[in-house]
């Protein structure tokens, strides 16, 4: 082809592409990448200017200028191009005014040099400064191509064509590069074109800067909560726009910034955290002229896929107003507490009016009379209300206080006192067994004993062990009375089921369920109960020198 037409041709068609990729990404420079790959291009603009003005303008002189600009637009692709790389890639944080120095120091260096005279135009073409500027460009592209192969593995498939396009983008390059030929008969500007129209291609056609940017940018700047990207050093490298209300400052001023000095309570959050599992805190305060606010703060690790950590998630959450409403209830609940108490304690006192006038009744009658019955009778009923008082007292406070580890022989062996009153043989073997659950826990022991003793028919001995399964661990209680009428297995845990308030059981169930806990009776008729109590894995553990 006549130089000339193949010149026009090549810097008409690059300089259309360059400018329309390059304003595209003018358009979108608020997005990660933009700008490097809107420079890429300005320097894909400018070489493709000199080369083609190079082919088609005659005279030394003339070819010499050209020759320079060719080499200036050169110098500017490979650092935009490696920087896009970088933040495409996710590697934004290693993008800093000193890491953009580093990179450019080569080409930036040459330019200098030949702009000052010291570097003669015809070593641009051949010599030791093409060699040097050749070497470099070929680490530039090997680095790129590293980081969009590793992006390409690890990115979901819905974004691997996009990241194929542009990984196409610049690979031509270095294809072209082992051919020799290429060059050589004026074919390499439009194999350049080709990486162009990858980058394009990816660009436009696979949203580069249309889905996933924008998809991020409305995803974090739409939470509510603040959110903080941290590279493995706990730098900030990202932050949304909660983020930068939260701390008062713009992300410009906090990006790479060590978040310590940011988040003040940041290294209370970060105490004892090793990165292999999600930490909350919880923080309230108070700002100049303003409430006491409350915080959440929860930091987890992020992994590749070889479970090395290459990040972390910071989220910080107001929880105010959650705070203000449980503090109310919290009051409300108190004071219903207090109310329910002092009511109570009413009714127990007249309670023990009227017991002890039917115990006067009781004495002066005779045992076969009516009116002895009827005293009985209401002795029998105050004794039932007071159950129900004490049973109502329970259920009050049920999960009102949190859950805690327990030792288990213990709250057995302090539970156990109606047991050691009716000369009842207590087996313990459970070890250092610790169990997650309602600070009332030690109400279900009681309740069972109390099961025992009154409706076990003659027990003389009980035991408390523990097996740990697959999936779950049996702390079981089991006696060697009669066992459990056949009639009310399977009901025993529903309320007022049973032979006096029917809400012992029904409270066992009840505080064992707030923690995920289940208990069920699977002894047989005639050779004792057996209660299990199931307790999820995660539910319960041994202490130090336990098992």
């Amino acid at each position: 082809m006549n130089p000339y037409i193949q010149g026009i041709l090549f810097m008409a068609t690059s300089l259309a592409i360059s400018s329309f990729v390059g304003l595209a990404c003018l358009k979108r420079r608020g997005s990660v990448g933009a700008i490097a790959l809107s420079v890429f291009t300005c320097g894909i603009l400018i070489w493709s200017l000199g080369l083609g003005m190079h082919m088609i303008s005659p005279g030394q002189d003339r070819a010499s200028f050209w020759t320079a600009v060719t080499f200036l637009g050169t110098a500017i692709i490979p650092p935009a191009w490696l920087i896009f790389a970088l933040q495409y890639s996710g590697k934004e944080y290693f993008v800093t005014p000193k890491t953009v120095a580093l990179i450019a120091a080569v080409p930036a260096a040459l330019v200098a040099l030949v702009l000052t005279g010291a570097v003669p135009f015809a070593e641009l073409v051949s010599g030791s400064a093409y060699q040097i500027f050749l070497g470099y460009v070929y680490l530039i592209i090997m680095a790129s191509m590293l980081l969009l192969v590793s992006m390409l593995f690890d990115a979901p498939a819905v974004y691997r064509q996009q990241i194929g396009f542009v990984l196409m983008g610049s690979l031509i390059p270095w294809i072209a590069a082992l051919f020799p030929s290429a060059e050589n008969d004026g074919a390499f500007p439009f194999v350049i074109m080709l990486a162009v129209l990858g980058i394009f291609a990816g660009t436009f056609r696979f949203h580069l800067f249309g889905d996933t940017p924008v998809l991020k940018e409305r995803l974090m700047n739409g939470l509510t909560d603040g959110l903080f990207i941290l590279d493995p050093a706990y730098r900030i490298v990202e932050v949304n726009r909660r983020g930068e209300e939260m701390t008062g400052k713009s992300a410009p001023s906090i990006l790479n910034q060590p978040t310590a000095e940011v988040i003040d309570c940041f290294p209370d959050l970060i105490a004892g955290y090793e990165g292999d599992q999600e930490k909350t805190c919880l923080k309230s305060i108070k700002q100049s002229g303003e409430a006491l606010h409350h915080y959440e703060l929860r930091i987890s690790p992020v992994t590749d896929r070889r479970s090395r950590i290459i990040g972390h998630i910071l989220s910080v959450r107001d929880i105010s107003g959650i705070k203000e409403t449980e503090d109310a209830l919290f009051s409300a609940h108190t004071k219903l507490s207090i109310l329910s108490e002092i009511t109570q304690h009413d009714i127990r006192n007249h309670l023990g009016v009227i017991r002890g006038y039917a115990d006067m009744i009781a004495d002066i009658t005779p045992e076969d009379s009516e009116e002895r019955t009827y005293a009985e009778r209401i002795i029998n009923a105050s004794e039932m209300i007071e159950e129900q008082i004490i049973i109502a007292r329970d259920y009050q406070n049920l999960g009102v206080n949190a859950p805690v580890w327990q030792g288990v022989e213990m709250v057995v062996r302090q539970s156990a006192r109606i047991v050691r009153f009716n000369n009842i043989d207590l087996s313990i073997d459970v070890g250092r067994l610790e169990v997650y659950a309602d600070p009332l826990f030690g109400k279900v022991f009681y309740t069972l004993f109390e099961n025992a003793v009154r409706h076990g028919g003659g027990v003389t001995s009980i035991q408390v062990g523990f097996a740990g399964t697959g999936d779950a661990g049996i702390l079981w209680i089991e006696d060697n009375g009669t066992g459990v009428d056949p009639d009310l297995k399977g009901k025993i845990f529903t309320r007022n089921v049973g032979k006096n308030t029917g809400l012992g059981l029904f409270l066992a169930h009840e505080i064992l369920a707030i923690t995920g806990v289940s208990i069920r009776e699977v002894g047989e008729t005639g050779k004792g109960a057996r209660f299990e109590i199931v307790i999820p894995v995660g539910g319960y553990r041994y202490g130090e020198t336990g098992q």
